[in-house]
């Protein structure tokens, strides 16, 4: 093999993981399996397809090693092959937030739409202030996700329950909604729905992978 060969064959690897990504229920099955391990079946049913359907897409993400397997029963569980597919995965998303037009107008104008009153807060902004210790986190994510890694000290209530177990939460007490990152709405929702109700509720940027990459606390 000569060096061009050889560089070719590189690169057509490279190209072979940018194929797979570029299908967004591809992507949203990354999200997704990036806060907690899922079946075939969970995973049909979080982003709405057949089970068919989702098994080919966990199948090419799996082919180009992004997604491993394990056997649970009868079930075949999907998890991230290692945490640089997070790195990955977070870096496109961070860059197309940043960078994308189209992608920024239409979440301002879902946010205008729905979550108007929505305020938002980064973990810089924690930190800078000195006040971790004195805020109240609330994770709105299913259970599953909280159980396999949350913030630390986090209380989890997740966005189907939060109406019922209202009463739990304080009301002299800032309370940071996180969720899945950027593109859930678990936690604008929670935050909107605590505001109308009385409670100091702000919606955090971050989700736990990103707040645990920075150094931060997690359980």
């Amino acid at each position: 093999m000569n060096k061009q060969e050889f560089k070719n064959s590189i690169y057509q690897e490279i190209a072979n993981i940018g194929k797979a990504l570029a299908n967004p229920y591809r992507l949203r099955i990354l999200n997704l399996i990036s806060q907690d391990d899922y079946s075939v079946e969970q995973i049909a049913n979080e982003i709405g397809v057949s089970i068919a359907n989702a098994s080919q897409h966990l199948q090419v993400l799996k082919k180009v090693k992004l997604l491993k397997i394990k056997k649970k029963g009868h079930y075949v569980i999907y998890s991230l092959t290692n945490s640089n597919v997070y790195t990955l995965w977070n870096a496109l998303q961070s860059f197309s937030l940043q960078n994308t037009l189209e992608i920024q107008a239409t979440l301002r104008n879902l946010k205008q739409e729905k979550f108007a009153k929505v305020t938002t807060i980064n973990a810089a902004e924690i930190i800078a202030n000195n006040n971790l210790n004195d805020l109240y986190f609330l994770d709105v994510r299913p259970e599953k996700e909280f159980a396999k890694e949350a913030i630390a000290n986090a209380k989890s209530i997740p966005i189907s329950l939060l109406k019922e177990n209202l009463s739990q939460l304080p009301k002299n007490q800032q309370i940071v909604v996180y969720c899945r990152g950027a593109l859930c709405f678990f936690a604008d929702e929670a935050v909107q729905y605590l505001q109308e109700n009385g409670y100091n509720a702000i919606r955090l940027k971050e989700e736990v992978l990103e707040w645990k990459q920075k150094g931060l606390p997690v359980n």
